[in-house]
């Protein structure tokens, strides 16, 4: 993984746990509409499909569940995300290049396989795309000062 990218991968639930710490958690809990999912829920989904991936698929653990009720506040969430994550990030940045090009099956159809670096970047995508989710929830909360958490940022 190229070191920029590591660097905003490793530090995605810090960094959005810092731009979601001004927020009570009444207004992290709640859903900004029908069938959507609140912050916490969405931060939530985030450690179960990185469980999922590369726990569960990469390093064939048994797979991990988590219950967004089962967290009372953002330290909560932390306290269980911020060791996945450096785990994750261990697993990611350790891989050979024979590791990466290794194939595992899709949970949902073992006939058909994907590479572990695909997998990766399926999980980098996915961080991505609902660190999204939660700026545009924060801006519907009124946030005007989000800070740019793209993978290659000004700094």
């Amino acid at each position: 993984m190229p070191p920029l990218t590591a660097e905003a991968f490793c530090s995605l639930p810090a960094d959005l746990a810092s731009v979601c710490r001004p927020h009570p958690w009444g207004e992290l809990t709640r859903a900004p509409g029908d069938g959507m999912r609140s912050i916490r829920d969405v931060l939530v989904h985030l450690m179960e499909n990185e469980a999922g991936w590369v726990g569960y698929v990469i390093r064939g653990e048994q797979r991990r569940r988590f219950e967004p009720g089962a967290f009372g506040s953002l330290d909560a969430v932390m306290a269980e995300w911020q060791p996945l994550r450096a785990a994750t990030a261990a697993t990611i940045l350790g891989l050979t290049g024979e590791e990466r090009e290794s194939r595992r099956p899709l949970p949902w159809d073992t006939s058909k396989t994907v590479s572990v670096d695909e997998i990766v970047w399926h999980v980098v995508a996915h961080d991505q795309y609902h660190r999204g989710q939660v700026f545009t929830r924060l801006a519907l909360l009124g946030r005007r000062d989000l800070p740019d958490h793209d993978l290659i940022r000004a700094t």
